[in-house]
């Protein structure tokens, strides 16, 4: 798992070339640099939010193809480690998708990878991420100061959604047992 090229696919490669693209053509401002680091940040944003999305086949009109982005294999394999964390992060959050604590524990560590259900559970919330962030970052702003403002509204609001309710006592009451 995570050894071998990823594609997005339809408006999800859109969307990917939107979220990688130059926003400031002086500065060169991107808001990720490559594909890769949208697809290792785009499964927790899908998850944290609540995000999933089916596979997506919209066609180029020009082409009549549908729409590509990839991450090449050595970019996967080289971000491996933090997409195999990420993997077994959502497997064992994920209660929707597994109930039974044991077998959420089994999906993350003992059986990575083994069902196909856990690979496109993943791939779910990564186009769901993609998803939130094309729409947080990228929809509707037309300047840099648009994507700026758009990025920080988002950094804020994340910080007000997920940081504030965090409680460090339960943390540490949790990670003691």
């Amino acid at each position: 798992m995570f050894d071998k090229q990823y594609r997005f696919r339809g408006r999800h490669a859109v969307r990917v070339d939107k979220l990688t693209g130059v926003f400031d053509s002086d500065s060169k401002a991107k808001l990720f640099d490559r594909n890769v680091d949208v697809y290792a940040n785009a499964p927790l944003v899908g998850f944290l939010y609540g995000r999933r999305a089916d596979i997506d086949n919209e066609k180029n009109p020009e082409t009549n193809q549908v729409y590509n982005q990839n991450v090449m294999g050595d970019r996967v394999i080289y971000s491996q480690e933090e997409l195999i964390f990420n993997f077994r992060l959502i497997m064992l959050l994920d209660k929707d998708y597994e109930p039974d604590e044991d077998k959420r524990i089994d999906k993350a560590f003992r059986h990575m990878g083994d069902d196909p259900a856990d690979e496109e559970r993943f791939d779910s919330y990564v186009r769901g991420g993609v998803d939130v962030l094309y729409e947080k970052l990228i929809e509707g702003a037309s300047s840099p100061d648009d994507f700026i403002s758009r990025l920080y509204d988002f950094i804020e609001e994340f910080h007000e959604r997920f940081h504030e309710e965090t409680n460090v006592e339960e943390i540490l009451k949790m990670c003691s047992k």
